[in-house]
């Protein structure tokens, strides 16, 4: 199914001379359908697009997408409301009037001609946005239907004018009016008199939300006639609160009346209600009144705001100072300065916070004296109200007021404001306070010394932190973390030795930290503590502070007083471990683990867990870590809490070393949860694992499951392996138990190449005889003695994935051969004389090519290792612990530099005279001709038309389409999703492949197709259609899926539902085509006729004359997922 763009240029539509081809083509109907199918859209820009394409559609196209809007509950229209509802959005913008013009007349013959209430509604709805005059003289008949009375309401209100204002007047005639609150509601937003009479009549009814509605219109309209019925009705509730609102609509009408004029009833009703109103029921009326007084008699209201200040009510009080403050001009604040000495003390504080909001300078020397006044709050606020005047200028005003006043509270208030105006440039202002302040005043200069963090002052503060008072030596010492650089900290040191007291204690090995770690070089950062340990300081008081500054020779230092102090040292060194600021002393956890102390075993496996967690690792590297602590985990406590953290790790050697413990009772929840996990992909993200191990994991973890969401899980992951992709992905190597699959070396390739077959056997057998005595199998590892030869797969290997753990011993020296070629590099990176120092996994022998890694990412030597390789072509890629060190580098052939690297050959572990282990051998075969063949296809001469990895060898847009996990998936943007076409051409063939799809979703294949012009119609389309969305529910026969586009029908019924795979074969020769879906013909029929005699569609396809073409994927704006994609080409 054809869907393209329109483009529009002014008032004008061109259409591209291909597009417009193939728009002519397409009914109304499938236009519609095809549209639909890209709705709802991802983002705005696309959906305008779209709501071009709709308005293309003309009146009839437009009026079929209306068609589809049902009633609530019997069928399935969101795509159809989504078009409408964006067409309505897309023609509110400027520009669109005539447009809009026309599509208001269809929504006004929907909102009158349907006669469910529901669908009434949502095109009222429509008409809210883009409604006229027109619109409110079609709907005002429903003011009278209690069912859409409101809809029809909202679309006159949100036309409005003299007309819509007309039509809701007169609707009030109308006694038995549904929804006469509504309409009065409004009215009164239109301020309107038109219905002054109406208003009073329905004022009287019983109804109480008739009634508020009708105060309020009367309120809103300023009529003199509403005078009389609002004063009553105000005074019949004695101006309290209630439900119609009588007061607050009287208020209302004071507002609009002297927005109108009319001053003096505003000021008569305002005070009658000031007069009535002071108790708690009704002092916010009081407070409305005074307001709207206010509001309109400005400075002149004076009597009555100072008045409110001396009210007891501390909201009234408030809200009086709040409306001052709208009364521009010093006038004002010279009346509430000369106001101030009589005010009630509660009312002080709250008038000078007044004043500091309204920042008059005029107010500044009785702001400055109120922090002279006996009472706190005053002095409180006056701090606050002085930095809001005066800014930094205040500063010298705010120290006297903390030298002065010593109260916790002042002193709190002192600091703050302070806070708000100090800097770099004028904190130095508070050292005479150091001096001169009172103990109260001294603390607080210091903490505030300590907010800037200047290291300049540390010499100023340190004094103090000897104090004989109590609360400054405490601020004192609390401080100097923030004030002390490196080069303090040897008086840190001498302080902390002298102190005794446990708090302060931390606060100078804090402080001790805080400076160190201002070291830029971060293994001298301990330098100093390390040097002061075995002078008079005590050891447990330096070395938690090495727990924060860190470093290897910090490390050193707490393990060996670990190993050889008290118990009590010991206590305090391994709590530094295991606090310890990055993972770096997680080895020494595990030490202490393995020894089998019983006091530190199980806290240092606790931390040593932590710590991994935590780190910010690779997680290959986290897993080696976690299989290194494993065998001391001796409780399945342990054991499932290594598994747990396991099962965050997103690898397929996590997921096959958990699956070891899927058998063991204790450990198979733990480790079934954990594998899920690993092999399932994270909310959001493209894919999960694939492969027959993955599959053989996940289907035992499901029998292993506990608890309540384990049907759940269970359903979870039978659906995930469903639709794993297909492919036995990753396979061992290596059993574990012996060496099957592997022999010994026979020279090298070049050298064997050239030997016969009998003398080529000959030495395989006498190579294998020799492999016992040098490589063995001891604990699931292969392991090499330190003499011999390589050992070999038997199996040749071209493109491949690798994965492999190793282990060398001290001085180590080894590698892997990859096709028989040396070598991805493996040592001991202190053999400096070698070069070692690079780091492993380099390709070690090339010359032209790089040959040393990007970095260094070796563990230690005895510690395991893991790479990951990939060999495609003469290009290798290397990960070592989870870091790319090898990036896409060619493998020089370096038995033959002359020629490139072997196709295939074997993968070779290599023999160079240490003693050296592997495990967990893992490939991956990658075969591009034969991706995903079956032995039989292989055997028929099919080929792959897709490696699973990239889009090579094929042509055209590679943006939309995109390779995810082993699949081709069109993820259109804000485009139709365009066309992807092999490279070659194809005259008669065999098609197979595999494709998903989601809910309504479009695409076609394309066959005997040029690069140019429509495929349907220059080449044959074949279509990939979800048609049994409702949104092609008026296909064509030759429309639906497996349909030769316009030319044959296909049978129906056979398309698994979207969201499942499809397997379909499409075999044409000569003029004949035959279409297979999901084990069913669907499609036997012969070209012929339709070419010579003329098509279903009655279109032109010039196609159909074409014997040869390319083959694509034609792309309609919908998300698509397609693989095992392969040919059979039969014209060979």
């Amino acid at each position: 199914m054809k869907i393209k763009k329109l483009l529009f240029i002014g008032l004008s539509l061109i259409l591209l001379s291909e597009v417009s081809y193939s728009q002519d083509r397409r009914t109304t109907e499938t236009k519609v359908a095809d549209l639909l199918a890209r709705l709802p859209a991802n983002d705005i820009q696309f959906t305008n697009k779209l709501m071009v394409d709709m308005l293309s559609l003309g009146e009839s196209g437009i009026r079929q997408i209306c068609d589809h809007i049902i009633p609530t509950g019997t069928g399935d229209d969101t795509q159809s409301r989504f078009a409408v509802e964006s067409l309505t959005r897309f023609l509110s913008q400027k520009g669109k009037e005539t447009e809009k013009a026309s599509w208001e007349k269809i929504c006004i013959s929907y909102a009158v001609g349907q006669t469910d209430n529901g669908v009434k509604d949502f095109f009222m709805k429509q008409l809210q946005l883009i409604g006229s005059d027109k619109s409110s003289e079609a709907l005002k008949i429903y003011l009278g239907s209690k069912e859409v009375c409101d809809p029809a309401l909202a679309v006159i209100t949100a036309v409005g004018g003299r007309t819509s204002e007309t039509i809701l007047a007169e609707s009030l005639k109308n006694k038995d009016l549904p929804c006469a609150s509504a309409v009065m509601n409004a009215l009164a937003l239109m301020k309107s008199q038109a219905a002054v009479n109406e208003y009073i009549t329905w004022a009287s009814a019983n109804n109480i939300n008739i009634k508020a509605s009708a105060y309020n219109a009367l309120a809103q309209s300023a009529s003199p006639l509403a005078y009389t019925v609002l004063s009553k009705a105000a005074k019949d509730v004695l101006y309290q609160w209630e439900a119609t609102g009588a007061t607050a609509s009287l208020l209302n009408y004071a507002r609009e009346i002297a927005l109108h004029g009319d001053l003096t009833t505003m000021d008569k009703i305002c005070k009658l209600v000031i007069s009535k109103c002071d108790d708690n029921q009704t002092i916010q009326n009081k407070t409305a009144a005074l307001d709207i007084y206010v509001s309109f008699h400005g400075i002149d209201a004076m009597s009555y705001l100072t008045k409110a200040a001396s009210h007891s009510n501390s909201k009234y009080r408030n809200a009086a100072l709040r409306m001052s403050l709208a009364i521009k001009g010093p006038e004002v604040v010279n009346k509430w300065i000369n106001y101030f000495p009589k005010a009630i003390p509660a009312a002080k504080p709250e008038i000078i916070t007044m004043l500091g909001i309204r920042g008059d300078e005029v107010a500044l020397p009785l702001i400055t004296a109120s922090l002279s006044d006996q009472d706190l709050a005053v002095r409180k606020e006056a701090a606050v109200a002085i930095t809001n005047i005066s800014g930094s200028q205040a500063i010298n005003s705010l120290i006297s007021y903390m030298l002065v006043f010593n109260s916790t509270p002042d002193q709190e208030a002192s600091k703050s404001a302070l806070m708000s105006v100090m800097g770099t440039d004028n904190i130095s202002f508070l050292i005479p306070v150091l001096k001169d302040g009172s103990p109260a005043a001294q603390k607080s200069a210091i903490e505030l010394l300590a907010w800037n963090k200047d290291n300049k002052y540390f010499s100023e503060v340190l004094p103090f932190a000897s104090s004989s008072e109590e609360n400054v030596k405490a601020a004192a010492l609390k401080a100097l973390s923030s004030l002390a650089g490196p080069t303090d900290q040897e008086k840190l040191i001498g302080l902390l030795a002298a102190t005794e007291n446990q708090n302060y204690i931390s606060d100078l090995q804090t402080a001790l930290a805080d400076a160190a770690n201002k070291i830029p070089i971060p293994e001298k950062r301990s330098s100093a503590l390390i040097n002061s340990i075995g002078g008079k300081i005590q050891k447990e008081k330096v070395i938690p502070i090495l727990a924060k500054t860190g470093g290897r020779e910090a490390l050193s230092v707490v393990l060996k007083e670990f190993e050889n102090g008290n118990a009590e040292l010991r206590d305090v060194c391994f709590k530094a471990l295991s606090s310890w600021r990055d993972y770096s002393a997680s080895s020494a956890l595990y030490e202490i683990c393995a020894s089998g102390n019983k006091t530190f075993e199980g806290p240092a496996f606790n931390g040593f867990i932590k710590q991994i967690s935590s780190a910010s690792l690779p997680d290959e590297e986290k897993l080696l870590l976690y299989r290194k602590i494993m065998p001391f985990a001796l409780t399945p406590e342990r054991k499932n809490e290594v598994l747990t953290e396991i099962g965050k790790l997103k690898t397929y050697q996590s997921l096959y070393f958990v699956g070891n413990y899927l058998d063991e009772p204790s450990t198979s929840a733990a480790a079934a949860k954990a594998a899920i996990n690993i092999a399932l992909p994270k909310v959001n993200a493209k894919a999960g694992m694939y492969g027959d191990i993955v599959k053989e994991i996940l289907n035992k973890a499901t029998g292993k499951l506990i608890g309540q969401e384990s049907q759940y899980d269970k359903e979870m992951v039978n659906k995930y392996i469903a639709g794993m992709p297909a492919g036995e992905g990753l396979k061992p190597m290596f059993n574990g138990k012996d060496l099957t699959g592997w022999q010994g070396l026979v020279e090298n390739p070049v050298t064997r190449a050239k030997m016969k077959p009998t003398e080529l056997a000959k030495k395989q057998i006498e190579a294998d005889k020799k492999v016992a005595g040098n490589w063995s199998v001891k604990d699931g590892c292969i392991w090499f003695n330190g003499s011999g030869e390589n050992l070999c797969s038997v199996k040749e290997y071209g493109d491949f994935e690798m994965l492999v753990d190793w282990k060398i011993s001290k001085a180590g020296d080894s590698g892997i051969y990859l096709r028989g070629s040396p070598q991805v590099q493996i040592w001991d990176t202190s053999r400096v004389e070698a070069g070692a120092q690079v780091g492993s996994g380099g390709l070690y022998n090339n010359q032209k090519n790089p040959s040393k890694p990007l970095k260094v990412a070796d563990n230690p030597v005895g510690d395991w290792n893991t790479f990951r390789i990939i060999m495609i072509g003469e290009k290798v890629s290397v990960w070592l612990n989870g870091e790319l060190i090898v990036d896409n580098v060619p493998l020089e052939n370096y038995w033959d530099r002359n020629i490139p690297i072997f196709p295939k050959g074997s993968i070779e572990l290599q023999a160079h005279g240490t003693d050296l282990a592997f495990r967990d051998i893992y490939v991956r075969e990658i075969n591009e001709k034969e991706f995903n063949l079956t032995d039989e296809e292989r055997a028929e001469g099919f080929v792959s038309l897709f490696n699973g990895r990239n889009l090579d060898n094929w042509i055209g847009n590679k943006v939309s389409y995109v390779v995810e996990d082993g699949m081709i998936v069109i993820r259109p943007a804000d485009d139709s999703g365009g066309n992807l076409y092999t490279e070659k051409e194809y005259a008669d063939f065999i098609f197979r492949f595999e494709f998903l799809l989601t809910p309504a979703a479009n695409n076609g294949l394309g066959i005997r197709a040029p690069l140019t012009g429509d495929a349907a119609y220059a080449g044959m389309e074949l279509q990939i259609l979800d048609n049994t969305a409702p949104v092609y529910a008026n296909l064509q026969p030759y429309q639906y899926h497996g349909s030769v586009y316009g030319v044959i029908p296909a049978k129906r019924e056979y398309l698994k539902p979207a969201g499942e795979w499809n397997y379909e074969e499409v075999r044409i020769q000569g003029t004949k085509i035959t279409i297979t879906l999901n084990g069913t013909v669907i499609v036997d029929g012969d070209i012929a006729g339709p070419r010579d005699k003329g098509t279903m569609d009655h279109n032109d396809h010039p196609g159909l004359k074409n014997k040869t073409g390319h083959i694509g994927f034609l792309g309609h704006g919908s998300l698509v997922k397609f693989r095992n994609i392969r040919v059979k080409d039969l014209s060979q």
